[in-house]
């Protein structure tokens, strides 16, 4: 399948007043919140795990990870799950807004000055659309970065399994 880098569709979703998309072919579903377990010792930014049909799916606060202020969920709050290599995984936004069509040409990379200001490897660019700018990012390097930061000797990383 040719796939012209950067163009396609994408899910939208908001932390805070900021826009954020992951590429929709690596979303596999969209859901509400529901309960979470906490895991002993784990990273601040993995929220816990859950119980998705049988699967057990790891979640990560996108709010927490991205070193944004805290917020509770709510009725808007949704858990968007990607498929990584070994296990679903559960990202938690404030609201997912829309699924959008972005063509190639309205894609940026990000510019130096804010590429400094973040973790840039896993923002895979920046959309202009109309009035909006919106984050690409690419949830399996969030996922990469996020075993890799924390440093923690004895947490469990996303892919580790009880009993395993």
């Amino acid at each position: 399948m040719t796939h012209e880098k950067g163009a396609g569709q994408y899910v939208a979703f908001k932390l805070g007043l900021e826009e954020f998309a992951f590429d929709i072919s690596m979303v596999r579903e969209i859901f509400p919140t529901q309960e979470i377990t906490k895991v002993h010792r784990s990273p601040t930014h993995i929220e816990g795990v859950m119980n998705l049909r049988g699967k057990l799916v790891t979640v990560i606060d996108l709010r927490k990870r991205f070193k944004l202020k805290a917020k509770d969920f709510d009725e808007s709050s949704r858990i968007i799950v990607v498929e990584a290599s070994d296990a679903p995984v559960g990202f938690l936004v404030d609201e997912v807004t829309e699924v959008v069509r972005m063509p190639a040409d309205s894609i940026e990379a990000v510019p130096e000055y804010v590429a400094q200001e973040i973790e840039s490897e896993y923002v895979a660019g920046i959309a202009k659309l109309d009035d909006r700018l919106i984050t690409i990012i690419d949830p399996l390097k969030v996922l990469e970065l996020s075993t890799d930061d924390e440093g923690q000797k004895g947490g469990m990383s996303y892919g580790d399994r009880a009993g395993g």
